[in-house]
């Protein structure tokens, strides 16, 4: 799927009412744009929807916004989920849902999923733009929108399917290593808490020259446990290393690497390497 990051050109009929000798059937947009059914959010989305498939298949819905779902269920049988896919038409009721007094809701359509709770959208609306993308966060279940709406579910396009958001897995090696494939928002110390490891060995590991310079997609050799060791820092002791790496005595820390540390445990230095 290409996605659409500029405004329908003029003559796109799937934009276009079908008095103005287009498909849609969707109301004039306000302000009404070359594209009559814009600026409207629902003259939009019913029209991306069918673009993506190639053919005005679906073009009845042309209701309320908040009531998308309810027209593509009993009308189409179309898949309805509460995430949101590549797409699928995200829908927001405003106020109480099929109450149109209180507000008409919105629809947006997902043309990019960036991670499990960031999304790129394309959208229109009524009495404000023809057309506009969105990058959205879901950080209050409401993916962006403002308290008075509520996220109600995306319709699945046909034409995609249910492609959405999923955990990579990472996946081990013969050798006892695990390949981590970095997503949108990872650190590389974040990634190394998750696996028992420090930032500073995974750098080394991966010879990777700068630890705060990870890129989306980039794999991530993970030690097995038996190559895993700590670095130590100025300020450390043997019992801080032992709470921050989650061993309960320090004692097993130092078993460990009598070898590296000597026979007295109060004196490590700065850049022994502790396996643990």
């Amino acid at each position: 799927m290409e996605m659409r990051t500029s405004k329908p050109a003029k003559g796109n009929k799937f934009y276009t009412r079908k008095a103005s000798g287009g498909y849609s059937t969707c109301i004039k947009g306000k302000p009404t744009d070359a594209c009559d059914v814009l600026a409207n959010c629902v003259g939009y989305a019913c029209g991306r929807f069918n673009e993506i498939i190639g053919s005005m298949k679906y073009p009845s819905l042309n209701c309320n916004a908040e009531n998308f779902i309810e027209r593509a269920k009993k009308t189409y049988g179309l898949q309805v989920v509460s995430y949101p896919t590549l797409g699928g038409i995200m829908v927001w009721a405003k106020g109480k849902a099929g109450v149109s007094s209180d507000g008409a809701g919105h629809v947006a359509v997902v043309e990019k999923i960036i991670d499990k709770n960031t999304i790129y959208t394309s959208e229109s609306g009524y009495n404000s733009k023809a057309f506009w993308n969105s990058t959205r966060k879901n950080t209050n279940g409401r993916w962006g929108m403002g308290s008075a709406y509520s996220f109600r579910g995306c319709i699945v396009n046909p034409a995609i399917g249910d492609v959405h958001y999923i955990e990579p897995t990472p996946t081990p090696t013969p050798s006892g290593e695990i390949v981590y494939t970095v997503v949108a928002g990872d650190t590389l110390s974040g990634i190394a808490s998750r696996y028992g490891t420090t930032y500073q060995k995974l750098a080394e590991y991966n010879n990777i020259p700068n630890p705060n310079l990870i890129r989306v997609g980039q794999k991530i050799k993970i030690p097995s446990n038996e190559q895993r060791y700590y670095i130590v820092k100025a300020g450390d002791t043997l019992s801080g290393i032992a709470k921050k790496l989650g061993i309960k005595d320090w004692h097993t820390l130092y078993n460990n690497n009598k070898g590296v540390i000597g026979s007295n445990p109060n004196l490590i230095r700065v850049g022994q390497k502790l396996r643990y």
